[in-house]
């Protein structure tokens, strides 16, 4: 599986190890946390850090984790990332949901050197648990965004099944100092995204969502034919975030467009510029399955 960040707004291209990355969150101006979706029964580490040199050269620290500090063991498919807010080395990771059963966590983990220390273990809201033949719950991206004392926690559903034929944003309220993760809030009212038309129909409509300084949540929609492909990707505004601090409000963008459409990748993985890269705007990073 082939890494490929994209550094858009440039004709930069840099490419790293053989890894697919399904999440990534910017740690500061040219590094990232990645995530990467192996399952419980997969050895290896799942999440490392990347840095994009000053020649676009990347270079990948695998981080470890001990201890995962729940009796279902370490992760399994984590499909997300997002900095916590107010905190300068901590960040969420999101697997994509429960299977029989089992998994749907969400990781609290502080970050430092080649290490991931978790702290608190929450869950992704369970509507509709996976399992063999069953079409459940798929988070496929996160955002995280300061609500006062809270945390605005945004889950994205990536639709493309028999259940969810579109994608959905659920939100939640992380209360760090209590270590409580509620979805009830919001449990009525999930945000329904549209991809964009274009030329194919999408499969799925959000395989990772990006918050930008501006309040804008981007996503990324995929066409994926299988492990062997072919892949095609939109990357496109989804919501938007308004309202006052302690209240935020997320809400749809309409008839959004096509901003970015690469073809031939299976892009998984938004997050924002890197500064060694002039005149970028985003980031992004690729899951090719059987392609190294």
């Amino acid at each position: 599986m082939l890494l490929a960040v994209v550094l858009l707004g440039c004709a930069k291209i840099a490419t790293a190890v053989e890894l697919g990355f399904s999440g990534m969150a910017q740690m500061d101006a040219n590094s990232y946390l990645v995530v990467q979706d192996k399952k419980v029964d997969e050895p290896g580490s799942r999440l490392g850090v990347l840095q994009v040199k000053p020649d676009g050269i990347l270079n990948y620290t695998p981080l470890t984790i001990s201890d995962w500090k729940d009796q279902d063991g370490q992760s399994s498919d984590l499909e997300s990332v997002c900095h916590l807010p107010g905190q300068t080395n901590e960040y969420l990771l999101a697997e994509s949901g429960y299977w029989d059963g089992k998994f749907g966590r969400i990781f609290q983990v502080a970050v430092s050197s080649d290490v991931a220390i978790v702290k608190q273990v929450y869950h992704v809201p369970k509507i509709v648990a996976g399992g063999k033949g069953i079409h459940g719950d798929n988070f496929e991206g996160m955002a995280c965004i300061a609500q006062g004392d809270s945390v605005l926690v945004v889950l994205g559903e990536r639709g493309g099944n028999k259940r969810y034929k579109r994608g959905y944003l659920r939100l939640g309220v992380l209360d760090t100092a209590a270590g409580q993760l509620s979805w009830q809030q919001y449990a009525d009212h999930p945000v329904e995204i549209t991809a964009p038309k274009t030329d194919a129909n999408k499969k799925r409509t959000i395989s990772d969502l990006y918050l930008d300084k501006q309040g804008v949540i981007w996503a990324v929609a995929t066409e994926d034919g299988g492990d062997q492909g072919p892949f095609r990707s939109v990357i496109y505004q989804a919501a938007t975030v308004s309202g006052p601090a302690e209240q935020l409000k997320v809400t749809a963008v309409r008839y959004s467009k096509a901003q970015w459409i690469v073809d031939g990748f299976k892009v998984e993985s938004l997050a924002g510029p890197a500064a060694n890269v002039p005149n970028s705007y985003m980031s992004i990073g690729t899951e090719d399955e059987n392609y190294g």
